[in-house]
This record gives C-alpha cells, sequence and structure tokens, in this order.
C-alpha cells in the first residue's frame, strides 16, 4: 500500500458484529478460518472453537452474544495483523463500542490473551445480566438527535440513546417493553429503518450500572499498558493515555453512550484524511463515508491485502 507523505490514517475497529460470519457455518468454502496463530490461541485461552462457532465446554455454549463478540475480537486483530504484515501504515487507532478491546491489543496496552479475557469475561457478566434482567437495543436511521431524544423522553421508562453514530443514524437501549414502545414511535415519527439488535442487554445505558464493580475487578487483575500508538475513544475522539484512564473507560463506556460522529468529526479536523476500517464490517466506512463523502474510507477484512 502507497500512501502519500501527508496522508494521515486512523485504524478503526468495529463493535460487536450482528450475526455469525457466514463463512464460519461452513459456507463459502470457509474462507475466513485461515490458518493463524490467533485462532489456536482463542482455542487454547478461552475454550473458544472459532471454525464451529462454539466453546468447548461449559454454559458459555449458550451465550450467542458472547461467542459474536468473541469471533468479533479475534477477526479484527487477525485482520489488524496481516493489515500490518502486508505493509499498512496507520497514525493512530480508533474504535467503536465493543471494539475498543481490539484496539487496546493493536496500540499494544493489553496482550492479545488479556483482551480476550476482558471480552469473555465482560461479555459473561452482559449476558448473566441479560438472563435476570433481559433488555435489548435498537437501531434507528432517518430521525434527528432532538426527535430520537423526545422518543426517549417520551417512553419515560428507562430508554436511552446509545450510539450517536450520524446525524441520522442512531441506537436507542433500555429494558425490552420500554424499546419496543421506542421503537414504534421511531416508526410513527418518520423513521426509514427500526432495526433490533442482537444483544439482550441494554448497553452504553445507565441501566448497566449493576455490573460497574465486576468489570473493574476484572480490570484490576489485568496488566494494562500506556498504548503505543495514539489510542482515540468513542468518546467524541478523547484520547486514552494511561493504564487508570483506560481501566476507568472500560468500566464507565458500558453506561456511557458512543459518540462515533464526534470522534469521526474530531479526527478530520486533526487532519486525518484516510480512515481503515479493520475487521469483517464495514458498518463503520459507510457511517463515515455518510458524514463526509469526500473521505477515504475503507475497509480492510481477514483476506484482503494491504
Amino acid at each position: 500500500m502507497v500512501h502519500c507523505h501527508k496522508e494521515r490514517v486512523a485504524l478503526c475497529f468495529p463493535g460487536q458484529l450482528q450475526r455469525a460470519p457466514e463463512a464460519l457455518n461452513g459456507q463459502n468454502g470457509g474462507d475466513y478460518c485461515l490458518p493463524h496463530p490467533f485462532f489456536e490461541r482463542t482455542r487454547e485461552k478461552i475454550g473458544f472453537h472459532l471454525p464451529s462457532f462454539s466453546f468447548q465446554k461449559g454454559k458459555e455454549n449458550e451465550c450467542f452474544n458472547l461467542k459474536l463478540q468473541v469471533a468479533s475480537y479475534v477477526l479484527s486483530m487477525v485482520s489488524f495483523d496481516r493489515y500490518r504484515r502486508e505493509g499498512g501504515k496507520w497514525d493512530l487507532i480508533t474504535e467503536h463500542s465493543m471494539g475498543i478491546y481490539a484496539a487496546l491489543a493493536a496500540a499494544e496496552a493489553v496482550t492479545f490473551d488479556d483482551g480476550l479475557e476482558i471480552v469473555k469475561g465482560i461479555g459473561l457478566f452482559l449476558e448473566e445480566m441479560g438472563r435476570e434482567r433481559q433488555g435489548g437495543m435498537a437501531a434507528v436511521i432517518g430521525l434527528g438527535r432532538a426527535e430520537i431524544e423526545g422518543i426517549c423522553n417520551d417512553v419515560d421508562d428507562g430508554l436511552y440513546v446509545a450510539n450517536l453514530n450520524a446525524s441520522r443514524h442512531f441506537v436507542i437501549s433500555g429494558e425490552v417493553n420500554s424499546l419496543e414502545k421506542g421503537m414504534e414511535l421511531a416508526l410513527q415519527r418518520g423513521a426509514i429503518s427500526v432495526q433490533r439488535l442482537t444483544f439482550n442487554t441494554p448497553l452504553h445505558s445507565p441501566l448497566l450500572e449493576p455490573i460497574r464493580e465486576k468489570v473493574r475487578q476484572l480490570l484490576n487483575g489485568l496488566h494494562i499498558s500506556a498504548p503505543k500508538t495514539l489510542l482515540v475513544s468513542h468518546w467524541g475522539g478523547k484520547a486514552l493515555n494511561d493504564p487508570h484512564e483506560i481501566r476507568e473507560f472500560l468500566v464507565e463506556e458500558l453506561c456511557r453512550p458512543v459518540d462515533w460522529e464526534r470522534c469521526v468529526r474530531t479526527l478530520l479536523a486533526q487532519g486525518v484524511t484516510r480512515f481503515v476500517e479493520v475487521g469483517l464490517s464495514d458498518t463503520l466506512t459507510k457511517l463515515i463515508r455518510w458524514m463526509d463523502s469526500d473521505v477515504k474510507a475503507v475497509s480492510y477484512g481477514v483476506r484482503d491485502v494491504a
């Protein structure tokens, strides 16, 4: 990959996949299961077998969202490793939602193994919470921020704006009944699309407060270093610099909204000229192009070359 001398590149790590990659189910020749040490390391470390999309033992086999998150993390890291080996360049790293775990590993703030521990540990907390008090999330396209906030206020029963992805692309989060009311109101008020996401917990909302201390205890048992590459968070482009700050971010971000639009606009204002989404998704690529049709935004997946 040849870059212009003045080009400033941001690597973007997407959040959780919303379905199991088709190739992991035996389609397309199993292309996503090309040999890579991260696949075997994931099996050895946490017992997750990527080709079968399942854990080798334990109740985790019932946890669809946990499996999606582990797969998202591993496939993003495989994509990043191949991007790096093929000569891909970057000046900073940013992330969306639960893409923070792969972003931390790519920035060498945590090891690949510790990243797996964080993903599985927090994922299990979320699954437990989802069984005890089910919630969910839904993407809403076509309404403005004031309209989305108005819907949450009108429901007045634990519904929150979870993701500010673009000027007319949002995610709402809450308990099931509140979420369903919010989805209905969004359609009534002219939303182009309202789609329920796979999550069974109200991620990025104050409703996740009950698991904060569990997450903090998990993180206190793992080593976190200062990032070796500038790491910019989904809190509107705020940089994460030291280990204590990173630990607090990982605790608090579960309860606070993702401000992806402000993150991207901040990076554009700071001179970023190219965004590379690393993983199987192209969601962030589309959102970035939506915000600025002239910006260079591309996706780099497991099978791509730089």
